[in-house]
């Protein structure tokens, strides 16, 4: 079962109640239906579709013998933390808070009791949600509910921001989105336009244009949804992927050029997909639009392959350098991370022990942290079945790229693609088997996020009033006690540091 709420009021935040609770419980030692779809087969019958996809075999003459199966990386067997990537950690992840305690008229107090408690994480910690489960009202439901704002501070919907999944029912996402900030997390919009005809992501009207090759009614229709769910969502969403998986998924594009794209080897045709005119299109209009409504959210891509095979590399890159040149500056480069155990040109199958590590990790992130945007994990899982040894071993790996993500001083959120087996795409989500019993990466993500990584410190102020500590960057509260006498503020702590001063007397 979740970790009781003790906070009193069912409406309390997550930066107040929740949070504290857990990181002490991983201190002491905290250890819906599935779809049973795969992304071939799903439909925009409902939120329950699945939305992940499989990696598939290089396209473009690479040796498809050690690329053929449907993963991205591998893990390497257990290890020691690598000092280097906690001493990165301590580096980007941590600033000095200084306390500040005087009297009533202004004089410094020594020896004040001070107590630093965080309440929220700065970075994005986070989940895919599924938006029917979310809202139902059902055990599942309640369960569900109840998690994910004890585990997590950022959140995107599953599939009912996806176009044909919005226009069919708006109100599931906006029910699904008003809980979510109702808890105190940050929304991501996925997505605005997802070229892909088999997952139920365009409406029929649109495919039929599609068929036809009507360009127009495509281009007006992709242009006015854009518009329309922006303007929608406004600020309660901060960013939005306007496309999603472009290298890969672009059957809009071949309504609008038919053959001018090359099918059989997309980066030859006269028009490559990913640095097409109509993408960069679409997110100089999204950047219109939010400088029209005067939205501070960002925008980004998002792709998979990054952690797998280094053949779409050169693909993304241009991709990113296209519509920063053509479009608008992005501000967010996403990494899927959908991995696998032992496959891709990532991992050495010849040599176990050169699986990956945190530091490797760190290593790829750095291929797409030179482009004037923030990267993210986007859709983190360990899906690939009997590839995997058990469960401490997709534990580990869970381990290695959070704690490599978290090191790197580029990336803003880690974000897994759910987080309970009775609703993941491919039945293997990170944290919960389906009868909600605990996996072994649910104490690695607790005992990392809310204990190793969860600031809490007390002492005394020195002859100047003051007392200064290191914590993880995020929201804290600081109480200082004079005389029997507490008083308490609230601070961000980010880079730079802060300093809270505190009044005790009247």
């Amino acid at each position: 079962m979740p970790p009781e709420d003790t906070s009193g009021s069912g409406d309390e935040t997550r930066s107040v109640g929740r949070r504290p609770l857990l990181g002490a419980l991983a201190a002491a030692g905290l250890a819906g239906c599935p779809s049973g779809k795969s992304a071939d087969t799903a439909t925009d019958e409902g939120d329950d579709a699945a939305t992940g996809t499989a990696t598939p075999a290089p396209d473009d003459g690479t040796d498809a013998t050690t690329a053929a199966t449907e993963t991205e990386t591998g893990t390497e067997t257990p290890t020691e933390p690598d000092p280097a990537v906690d001493r990165r950690i301590r580096e980007h992840r941590t600033s000095e808070l200084t306390v500040e305690v005087t009297d009533g008229s202004g004089e410094p107090v020594a020896d004040a009791d001070v107590e630093v408690a965080m309440q929220a994480h700065e970075f994005g910690f986070g989940t895919a949600v599924n938006a029917g489960t979310l809202i139902e009202e059902s055990s599942e439901g309640d369960e569900y509910r109840e998690y994910i704002p004890e585990l997590f501070n950022k959140a995107v919907i599953e599939n009912q921001m996806k176009w044909r999944f919005w226009e069919s029912d708006p109100e599931l996402a906006d029910a699904a989105v008003d809980w979510l900030l109702e808890q105190g997390l940050d929304v991501r919009g996925h997505v605005c336009i997802w070229g892909r005809s088999d997952v139920g992501a365009i409406p029929s009207d649109v495919l039929t244009a599609v068929e036809e090759r009507d360009a127009e009614t495509i281009r007006e229709r992709s242009m006015a949804h854009i518009e329309d769910v922006i303007t929608h969502f406004g600020d309660d969403v901060t960013e939005w992927e306007v496309v999603n998986e472009a290298m890969h998924a672009y059957q809009l594009q071949l309504g609008v050029y038919g053959d001018d794209i090359d099918q059989a080897e997309p980066w030859n045709g006269e028009v490559v997909p990913w640095r097409s005119p109509l993408l960069a299109e679409w997110y100089a209009r999204a950047d219109e639009v939010r400088l029209e409504n005067g939205l501070d959210i960002g925008l980004g891509v998002n792709d998979f392959n990054q952690f797998g095979y280094s053949y779409t590399d050169g693909r993304y890159q241009s991709q990113i350098e296209h519509l920063n040149d053509n479009a608008v500056q992005l501000d967010t480069v996403g990494l899927q991370a959908h991995v696998g155990a032992r496959t891709g040109e990532f991992n050495s199958n010849s040599n176990p022990d050169e699986r990956v590590s945190a530091s490797r990790v760190a290593e790829e992130i750095d291929k797409w942290a030179g482009y004037g945007a923030s990267v993210k994990i986007t859709e983190f899982d360990t899906y690939a079945g009997d590839d995997w040894e058990d469960d401490d071993e997709r534990a580990q790996a869970l381990e290695n790229y959070l704690r490599g993500s978290f090191s790197h001083p580029d990336v803003e959120d880690f974000i897994m693609w759910g987080f309970w087996d009775g609703r993941h795409w491919e039945d293997e989500a990170p944290l919960f088997y389906e009868d909600w019993s605990e996996k072994p990466a649910y104490d690695v993500w607790t005992g990392l996020v809310y204990d190793e990584w969860w600031t809490e410190e007390s002492g005394t102020t020195d002859e100047s009033g003051a007392f200064s500590t290191t914590g993880f960057d995020g929201e804290y509260e600081v109480t200082a006690t004079v005389d029997g006498t507490e008083v308490t503020e609230t601070v961000t702590l980010s880079d730079g540091g802060a300093t809270v001063e505190l009044s005790a007397g009247s």
